[in-house]
């Protein structure tokens, strides 16, 4: 089975945060008799929405290795664990054969040497099993690039797709440059700050635009056997696609006048549209980092989902 190599923008954008408040009386609700069903130890489900929906997206916000150094930061092993975890119960447990990273897949690399694991998996492992032991241990070796996508990608009869448009991907990743490059005191920090931003919001909604068509192009085909797909994201990306979710529909303010001539961003979302069920899935060990779901704004939206998953109830066609 061929490996893949991924370059992901999520891990070095320093994210300019503001917390978003979910208002009683809008359009979602609490439902309580909704349950997560993911196991309680690797993950939880945050919010759902057209839980009907006869097609089914799980979106899983994750924390990846350094993109630069490659290396774990304190919880990426753990976070990646998790993350295998949830994607291989879902493979077993809902029959999804498609999974969607977030990432710009790029030609392997005579550095990245991936040692395949010939033996499939015939149940889901548990934390404490010989196989999750292993994996584990490949997470946190740093002598290799793996991570959790590869590894459920090596075990299962899983099919990848490239979801990044290419465009979207690469605006994004010129702008971190710039905004590395620019000094903490340079005049024009706030507006390469609000750009990045924009853009950043920009590719999370091209994401989301392109997951339909991929998901029925691979049904169409025959390659899958049900419209079902993971696609897992930085989590510093899952507080947009909540808002979105929470909107139905797509809108972006430009930050400048030289942005699109100042105008907002507007688009149907796809996924709505075509009659998507979308779960959003956060790993246990980002669940209980409460910096980190205050760095990323998910602080509110995790506390109101505690006691069951958020759920949007109304389409906003």
């Amino acid at each position: 089975m061929k490996s893949f190599r991924k370059l992901s923008l999520g891990v070095l954008l320093v994210p300019v945060v503001a917390v978003l408040f979910l208002q009683t009386g809008s359009l979602l609700s609490v439902a309580g008799a909704v349950s997560s069903r993911i196991p309680a130890d690797c993950g939880e489900v945050i919010c759902r929405s057209n839980e009907n929906g006869p097609s089914q997206l799980f979106i899983i916000g994750l924390g990846h290795r350094d993109a630069l150094t490659r290396s774990n930061g304190i919880k990426t092993t753990k976070v990646q664990k998790d993350v295998f975890q949830i994607g291989d119960w879902l493979i077993h447990r809902e029959g999804v054969g498609l999974l969607l990273p977030e990432g710009y897949f790029a030609s392997r690399s005579s550095k990245v040497d991936i040692e395949e694991i010939k033996t499939g998996l015939k149940k889901s492992p548990c934390s404490g099993s010989p196989e999750m032991k292993e994996i584990a241990e490949r997470l946190a070796d740093e002598r290799t690039y793996v991570n959790a996508e590869m590894l459920l990608h090596e075990k299962h009869v899983l099919k990848l797709r490239q979801v990044e448009d290419e465009q979207s991907y690469f605006a994004v990743r010129d702008a971190i440059l710039k905004l590395s490059k620019a000094g903490k005191d340079s005049c024009d920090l706030t507006s390469i700050r609000s750009e990045l931003d924009y853009l950043q919001e920009r590719r999370t909604a091209d994401l989301l635009q392109r997951i339909p068509g991929i998901v029925n192009d691979e049904f169409r085909q025959g390659n899958i056997k049900a419209k079902k797909a993971i696609f897992t994201i930085g989590l510093a990306h899952v507080r947009n696609i909540v808002e979105t979710l929470n909107k139905g529909q797509i809108e972006i303010p430009s930050p400048s006048p030289a942005l699109n001539q100042g105008k907002t961003y507007r688009a149907d979302l796809n996924l709505q549209k075509e009659n998507f069920s979308i779960t959003v899935i956060i790993p246990r060990t980002l669940v209980e980092d409460r910096k980190v779901l205050e760095m990323t704004g998910l602080e509110k939206i995790v506390a109101q989902s505690k006691n069951s998953p958020i759920v949007f109830t109304k389409p906003h066609l």
